[in-house]
């Protein structure tokens, strides 16, 4: 039998699939699925080790999440660590978190491509070199372009089973700001959640 554990925020927000992100893996409990419309509370979590990157990363989930999500940095302030103290997981269901959302960079990688010139035939030079085909050619130099990729974990666990019901891993690449990479990541794990049957629509009264 499932169980029905947090609402499917990512439904009402997150639609489409992002253009520098894709899901590499991911895995569900197939004893839980996610219902629409049943969230009360989730805690995100952004485990980055800049505490100013971290608090926009949380900040902008809470935002995308219609006020039904809590930023941790507000809920443990600077001391993360206590969300593994013992009776932590019962404190948090007597606030009302349903669930916690935690991000997890776990990857960056740098890697650099020669991307080559053009080279163009004389008279394209000038007016008068239209006539020395024997003349050498010219060039549009390359260069060396450096793509960056970060790869981030993100883990779903229900506070009321006390365990992970759902993990993915994205990518993404030269990302351009935190909003759109937070809003990528998100698609990406929307589509993954309506695509193995993780996400459910409400069952019609």
């Amino acid at each position: 039998m499932k169980h029905v554990i947090l609402a499917a925020f990512f439904a009402a927000l997150f639609i489409g699939c992002g253009s520098s992100t894709r899901l590499v893996t991911s895995w569900r409990d197939p004893s839980v699925s996610i219902e629409e419309g049943s969230l009360k509370k989730v805690l995100f979590v952004a485990l980055l080790k800049d505490e100013a990157t971290r608090r926009a990363a949380e900040d902008e989930l809470v935002a995308r999440s219609k006020a039904q999500g809590v930023a941790s940095y507000t809920y443990f302030g600077n001391n993360i660590e206590a969300i593994n103290a013992p009776g932590m997981n019962d404190q948090m269901i007597k606030d009302g978190i349903d669930g916690v959302v935690i991000l997890r960079l776990v990857d960056l990688t740098k890697e650099q491509t020669y991307v080559p010139g053009t080279a163009y035939p004389s008279y394209y030079a000038s007016p008068y070199g239209y006539y020395g085909y024997a003349a050498p050619m010219y060039y549009d130099p390359g260069y060396v372009r450096t793509d960056v990729t970060y790869t981030i974990e993100t883990n779903i666990y229900g506070t009321k089973q006390g365990k992970l019901v759902w993990t993915g891993t994205t990518s993404t690449v030269n990302p351009s700001d935190l909003s759109t990479t937070v809003r990528e990541i998100m698609e990406e794990i929307h589509w993954k959640m309506v695509k193995e049957g993780f996400l459910t629509r409400p069952a019609s009264k």
